[in-house]
């Protein structure tokens, strides 16, 4: 089969990304690679250095398309907080049923990964504080508007969410059932203590 023709860095970009998210990058060989591109060897190494220079550049490519806009559209722009961060969560797993196991989250995968390809660490780096930055945003406007407890330590918090996330990430890669992963986002919300202020100011409301 002859390669497919690829033009532009966004483009290539993308295919590595799809790549990499499937087999990782141990498992995606340079062919791989020529073939999911379109770019001769030459030409990958001119633009790319090395197959290492060409993952990470694939991952910062994550990071900008994939992960930052999931946290810009459930955490920073909801305008309910904690049903953004329910549904950052949900929208993880809850995406149809395909024929083809979910090749998971860039991002995680290569966390879980990185100590073969030092060069992704920084990208590795972002796209967690990214995320984590996220959580920190909607707990902060959640606790503002008493949807949250008032003495919730956001800092705290946001990092018990971002390991909670990222461990649920992994069971969705092994392939764990949506109902599993449902009741796992039900503990991190729990974790955080939603519901509890709005039970608290209807009990304080009943009394008046």
């Amino acid at each position: 089969m002859g390669r497919k023709q690829v033009w532009g860095r966004d483009e290539v970009l993308a295919s590595a990304m799809s790549l990499f998210r499937r087999r990782g990058y141990l498992g995606a060989s340079l062919r791989d690679l020529e073939e999911a591109t379109g770019m001769h060897p030459g030409s990958l190494y001119r633009a790319f250095h090395s197959k290492e220079g060409l993952f990470a550049a694939a991952l910062d490519a994550y990071n900008e398309r994939v992960v930052e806009e999931r946290v810009r559209v459930h955490l920073r722009d909801a305008q309910d907080p904690v049903a953004g961060i329910r549904s950052f969560f949900t929208s993880a797993f809850d995406n149809g049923i395909g024929s083809e196991p979910d090749p998971g989250c860039l991002l995680t995968n290569t966390a879980v990964e990185s100590f073969t390809v030092p060069q992704a660490t920084p990208g590795v780096r972002r796209g967690l504080e990214t995320i984590e930055s996220g959580f920190s945003d909607a707990l902060t406007r959640a606790r503002s508007q008493r949807l949250l407890p008032p003495d919730l330590d956001v800092e705290e918090s946001a990092a018990q969410l971002l390991a909670l996330y990222q461990g649920l990430l992994v069971l969705v890669r092994s392939g764990t059932g949506a109902a599993k992963l449902r009741t796992i986002t039900d503990g991190a919300l729990a974790s955080i203590g939603a519901g509890q202020a709005t039970a608290k100011q209807a009990n304080e409301e009943e009394q008046r």
